[in-house]
């Protein structure tokens, strides 16, 4: 489902214009972005869990040349789906 139509679909349930409804999905967005950046934790009930995870540094290939590189440390996204969701799914 591309973003033009996750916003219909919220307009048309929640009875909001498509335009309310595309600037709530935008404000949903920053809010994660701005706490997972923050370390923090998004719980939605129904939905799951978003947080931000450690990556420790590690060895990889450059696939073109075959030759070892060292990949930094980092962060990750992690989701974790509640059990109702599990459960619909």
């Amino acid at each position: 489902m591309k973003k033009p139509d996750f916003v219909k679909q919220v307009a048309d349930i929640s009875g909001l214009t498509q335009c309310d409804s595309n600037k709530a999905i935008k404000a949903l967005v920053k809010v994660i972005q701005i706490t997972l950046k923050n370390g923090g934790v998004i719980s939605l009930s129904g939905l799951g869990s978003f947080r931000a995870k450690p990556r420790k540094a590690r060895q990889g290939r450059n696939p073109k040349t075959r030759e070892a590189i060292l990949i930094p440390p980092g962060r990750k996204v992690s989701f974790k789906p509640t059990t109702t969701l599990r459960k619909i799914i």
